[in-house]
């Protein structure tokens, strides 16, 4: 991905027609399954793939109230699959969808913190 590409990210046409994410996130994401090139290879895999969504799981509670789509990182939304996993600590982790190319951009970007474990 190359930093001086236009921003926000011209996101992959299914992502269109995702509901619009509540509010505008203004902090960078936070990556805490590992580091930058951990992060990298995670969404260089699908993009390799040329799938336009990559999956990842995050931990925020979801109510019933719950919006279907949130913000990943400023400009860059996910969608919750509706899917749960539960972690060898026994949290439950909620499976999202981004999308992948916009993620790799974001990081580029300084939009996404990495926090190894």
């Amino acid at each position: 991905m190359s930093p001086e590409a236009v921003w926000p990210p011209e996101l992959p046409e299914v992502v269109l027609d995702w509901p619009v994410p509540r509010g505008v996130k203004i902090r960078p994401a936070r990556w805490v399954s590992g580091d930058a090139a951990h992060f990298r290879a995670h969404f260089q895999a699908a993009v390799d793939a040329k799938m336009a969504l990559a999956v990842i799981c995050n931990d925020a509670p979801r109510g019933p109230e719950a919006r279907v789509t949130r913000w990943f990182c400023p400009g860059v939304p996910m969608h919750v699959t509706g899917e749960q996993v539960v972690g060898e600590d026994g949290r439950v982790w909620h499976v999202f969808l981004v999308p992948a190319a916009a993620a790799l951009l974001a990081l580029e970007r300084g939009l996404v913190t990495c926090l190894p474990e």
